[in-house]
Order: C-alpha cells, then sequence, then structure tokens
C-alpha cells in the first residue's frame, strides 16, 4: 500500500514508538511526526499529564492498524 492511503484514513502506524499514534496522525495531517511529538509534549506538560494519556490510550485502543 502506498503512504497517500493514509492520508484518507487515521490509522497508527506499525513498528512505531509508543503504540504508533503520533506517526499516524502526521502521516494523516501531513507534517513531520517531530511536530505531533512536541505539541502531545506541549499539552502533556501545560494539562497534566492524566488526560493526554487517557486520550492517547483511547486513540492507541481505536485507530486500527495501518500498513506500514
Amino acid at each position: 500500500m502506498r503512504e497517500s492511503e493514509y492520508r484518507r484514513k487515521l490509522q497508527r502506524v506499525p513498528n512505531g514508538i509508543i503504540f504508533c499514534v503520533a506517526e499516524g496522525i502526521a502521516r494523516y495531517l501531513r507534517i513531520p511526526v517531530w511536530v505531533v511529538r512536541a505539541l502531545w509534549i506541549l499539552a502533556a506538560i501545560t494539562t497534566g499529564l492524566l488526560p493526554v494519556a487517557v486520550v492517547y490510550l483511547l486513540l492507541a485502543l481505536i485507530l486500527p492498524v495501518g500498513p506500514a
């Protein structure tokens, strides 16, 4: 499958870091993965770790795993 198929559906990426959610979001939004990770860290610092961790874990459970 091509990378463009990630742009049609929000999916987790296999073989990524910590449930692969950030890379899947980055591919969907067509932005570098470091931007998504930096936003997750910034959100965790400003809101406290628990709300961001809950959202991240929910995304890890809900999003399907896409092709590599």
